[in-house]
């Protein structure tokens, strides 16, 4: 059949001749997808045809009045009727004829579609960024008889009403157009639907199916009631949206006639369309559509009578990705959770920024120009919404997508710490599509690579440079007498400060980078080569590594509680006295000089240490020493001792070993390949708990300047109080100093915040969201729907262990006074200064978190049996109940309310 003119399914690859809905045609049937026999009639039997009147269509086109409808809606129809009288050769149509009878037979019916070309790939139908779908022409039920004015009028539907005014509104150019038409066999259909490989309105990677009975035309063009399912790729749960399908669209036994609509059984009514395997035939078969294009994909499809899956077309999902954003806090919230301040954010925010770049430039060794460009998404990484941290998913990964190497190996390990129930389509600009060129990308890819390959040799000289670096700046910051100083000098060494770490923190983010890869390169062997689930394994395997920062400090608060159970001085003070008390007593010199002084060692080594110490309002410890007298009564309470903790993260590990190494009895490569792997991820996790100890100092060094900068504007009488100047961003403070301030009213703004935060107590938005369009106008408002009843709770197992206990829900840390072994620790997420308290408690439970948050890591190293990722823990189990916590199985039960 080939010819410039005709050509056969197997020959329609170029969608220049053929257009992109036959060529992505062509490109499915070629690997093996159900896709109904047809040929095309190429743009150059389109640009033959319509030769002689194309003048006569121009001079329509440029007479048209844009702002009419009426006129458009004339103008099409004069285009069409020049397309049906214009001549065709009697040889041309012999050949469509024959054509026909060849593919289908004489009594065959077929679909007639058409697909147009425009002059860029861009304004072609079913392109990448614009799709066009639904302003051409498709015919149905299409007998030989008709194929021939069928098709004159798939020519002229480059120019129907809606076609031109999609192209006009859109300031596209009209002229220049050419039409493919392709003749596709007839498929009797029973059931139809439309797949999407993800959510078209939020990026999310679940499948979306929108079916309905008979024919497609009636669910694509929205004519019949239809079934909404979403397939979550990673569990295979199927979410279902039934409608009531009264009708659906059918053949009409009459030739040529219109579509019918007939009454769907009663029975069928308000049952699924689709059942469960044909749900899941049908997202295998999609997830496989997408990854032959490499794109998210629309496909539409029908099922017939048989059960046999037809696909009818398939074409990219268009994003526009100016405007949507996608939004989380499940990993964000550890460190900055619920409602907190302008000062926080935008501190955190600016924090965000400084070490993302240091890590692309480490990682990628990117020249200036190339990461000036990303300065928006740099910039970008957190939200403020409804006065909580978020981050905005969108750019936090286009961020760590810059670079080719992490873009083309690590966003699927990003996407598991990010705690994402489903992946996110989103244009990486490290990704090979971004590249003007296949050799553009490869030199991109290269280089990253070798900066890969470079960072890695050097990382543990650089990280122990980064520690001793920090500890050097830290003595001179804490040498300052701030309250003492001039602004503008304070703002100096604020400054000088933050310069240096955005020289050197980015080594904080590649370990995090080896984490993600150690642990799951550690997952997928031993699942693979054990059968059992990696987590469970791996809570005990990594135990038993060498003491962090964060380590040493709760070694410092034991030793200090062993220290007054031994004394009976110290013993019967902390045991009758407020903490309080206990601090004056300790601060009038009325304890012994040797626990005087180790008291006080600790508060200067670990004082930056706190409940919520990221949060510019929140004081640490340094601040409240009595808070350190209330943590070590908790602890003198109890018997715990430095030498029991070592012992049993010691005894942990060990069990753990000898059980990995009973699973892979015979399998002597497999255990020497894991033990390096092993042994690398304890040694990052700890190094990642000693940069978050020095993230809290550094935070502690920059609470300490805003509050010397917020006494000088509360004398000034510019604020009410120091403490308002938690209620202004950084950069309104260090502008008000430096000459940069658009208001001089910043009391004004602190006292429109404070009201604002209050509010903002009463609002809950979602933990995961996506906005299109505006942000402001697009935050959904969630209510915390939860089922009354539910004796049993699931989450991820993070620290092996069964407990029962009295459940203690904590909202507040600093509200606790203390725990004891018999109560639960139930909260909504911990972060570094709830350590204490977490120690304490005889099990841990919080609403989120992953294998490799704080509270799972924490619960693993100190033998606590530890749930995370419990949604609604706080408000589902009753404060006060008995509950058993399996660290294990990752279940929480109700034993009594």
């Amino acid at each position: 059949m080939s010819s410039p003119h005709l050509v056969s399914m197997t020959e329609a690859g170029d969608p220049q001749q053929v257009g992109q809905k036959f060529a992505r045609q062509q490109h499915l049937a070629s690997r093996g997808f159900p896709v109904p026999g047809f040929f095309c009639l190429t743009t150059a039997m389109f640009q033959e045809v319509v030769r002689p009147i194309l003048p006569d269509i121009d001079r329509l086109i440029l007479a048209v009045d844009r702002t009419s409808h009426q006129d458009i809606r004339r103008v099409s129809e004069g285009i069409e009727q020049l397309f049906l009288q214009v001549p065709l050769e009697a040889g041309r149509e012999a050949a469509i004829l024959d054509a026909f009878d060849r593919t289908f037979g004489a009594d065959g019916l077929v679909a007639v579609r058409a697909s147009v070309v425009g002059r860029a790939a861009g304004e072609s139908e079913d392109s990448e960024a614009d799709p066009f779908a639904g302003v051409s022409s498709t015919f149905l039920y299409v007998r030989r008889a008709r194929l021939l004015e069928r098709i004159r009028r798939c020519w002229a539907s480059a120019y129907t009403p809606e076609g031109l005014i999609y192209r006009l509104a859109q300031g596209r150019d009209v002229r220049g157009l050419t039409v493919a038409v392709g003749v596709q066999r007839m498929i009797p259909g029973r059931r139809s639907f439309v797949a999407f490989t993800c959510d078209p309105k939020t990026t999310e990677r679940r499948t979306l199916v929108v079916a309905g009975h008979g024919i497609g035309e009636g669910v694509v063009q929205e004519k019949v009631g239809v079934d909404h399912y979403f397939i979550h790729p990673r569990t295979g749960r199927i979410d279902r949206e039934l409608g009531h399908k009264a009708e659906m669209l059918c053949e009409n036994p009459e030739p040529g006639g219109e579509l019918l609509r007939q009454p769907v059984p009663e029975a069928l009514r308000d049952a699924p369309c689709l059942s469960d395997d044909e749900l899941k035939r049908l997202a295998t078969m999609a997830a496989d559509i997408e990854r032959s294009f490499g794109l998210p994909q629309d496909i539409e499809g029908t099922f017939t009578e048989d059960g046999t899956l037809h696909v009818l077309q398939s074409r990219p999902i268009a994003f526009d990705f100016r405007k949507i954003r996608v939004w989380g806090c499940a990993n964000v919230s550890e460190s900055f959770p619920g409602v907190t301040t302008p000062l926080t954010y935008s501190l955190a925010s600016y924090f965000y920024e400084v070490i993302f770049y240091d890590l692309q430039r480490r990682m990628w060794g990117a020249d200036a120009k190339a990461l000036h460009d990303q300065t928006p998404a740099f910039q970008n990484m957190l939200g403020f919404i409804d006065g909580r941290v978020y981050h905005s998913l969108s750019n936090l990964m286009h961020v760590n997508g810059i670079n080719p190497f992490l873009a083309l190996t690590s966003m699927r390990d990003l996407e598991d710490v990010l705690q994402l129930d489903a992946s996110l389509v989103i244009r990486l600009p490290g990704h090979r599509e971004s590249f003007p060129s296949a050799a553009s990308y490869a030199y991109a890819l290269g280089r990253s690579t070798v900066g890969v390959v470079k960072f890695t040799a050097t990382f543990r000289h650089d990280f122990a440079e980064f520690g001793a670096w920090w500890k050097k700046t830290l003595a001179e910051v804490r040498s300052l007498s701030l309250e003492r100083e001039d602004p503008l000098v304070l703002i100096h060494h604020f400054r000088r400060v933050w310069t240096e770490v955005g020289n050197w923190w980015g080594l904080t983010l590649i370990n995090h980078w080896y984490i993600n890869t150690c642990f799951g390169l550690a997952s997928r062997f031993l699942r693979k080569w054990t059968g059992v689930d990696p987590d469970e394994l791996l809570v005990g395997l990594l135990c038993g590594a060498n003491p962090d920062e964060g380590t040493h400090a709760l070694m410092s608060a034991v030793a200090l509680a062993e220290n007054v159970r031994a004394d009976a001085a110290l013993s019967k003070l902390f045991a009758q006295e407020t903490a309080e008390t206990v601090w004056k007593r300790i601060e009038a010199g009325e304890v012994t000089p040797t626990f005087a002084r180790a008291f006080r060692e600790h508060l200067s080594a670990y004082g930056d240490r706190g409940v919520q110490e990221l949060n510019v309002e929140r004081p640490n410890l340094r601040d409240t020493p009595w808070e350190l007298a209330r943590i070590v009564q908790s602890y003198a309470r109890t018997t715990v001792t430095r030498e029991e903790l070592r012992a049993s993260d010691k005894a942990r590990r060990v069990e753990a070993e000898a059980r990995l190494s009973k699973l892979l009895e015979g399998q002597p490569l497999n255990w020497l390949m894991l033990q390096p792997i092993l042994q690398a991820l304890r040694t990052v996790i700890g190094l990642r708990e000693d940069s978050r100890f020095w993230r809290g100092q550094l935070f502690g060094f920059s609470k300490s300047v805003f509050a010397a900068l917020g006494q000088r504007l509360a004398e000034r009488g510019v604020l009410e109080s120091p403490q308002d100047v938690q209620y202004l961003t950084m950069k309104e403070v260090l502008d008000h100093y430096e000459g940069r301030s658009v208001t001089r009213n910043l009391g004004a703004l602190a006292k429109l915040r404070k009201q604002e935060r209050q509010d903002n107590q009463q609002r809950q938005p979602p933990r995961d969201f996506t906005t299109v369009g505006s942000v402001a106008d697009g935050i959904p408002r969630a209510a915390d729907a939860v089922q009354d009843g539910a004796t049993q709770f699931k989450g991820i197992g993070s620290s092996a262990g069964v407990v029962e206990g009295t459940a203690r829900i904590v909202l507040d840390p600093g509200a606790v006074g203390s725990l004891t072994k018999d109560d639960i620790l139930i909260a909504k997420e911990t972060d570094p200064g709830w350590l204490f308290l977490m120690l304490a408690s005889g099990g841990i439970v919080v609403e989120r978190g992953s294998m490799l948050s704080h509270t799972a890591i924490a619960g693993r190293k100190f033998g606590i049996p530890t749930v995370v990722g419990v949604p609604h823990a706080t408000t589902r189990i009753p404060d006060g109940a008995r509950v058993r916590v399996d660290g294990s199985t990752g279940t929480v039960t109700l034993v009594t309310a």
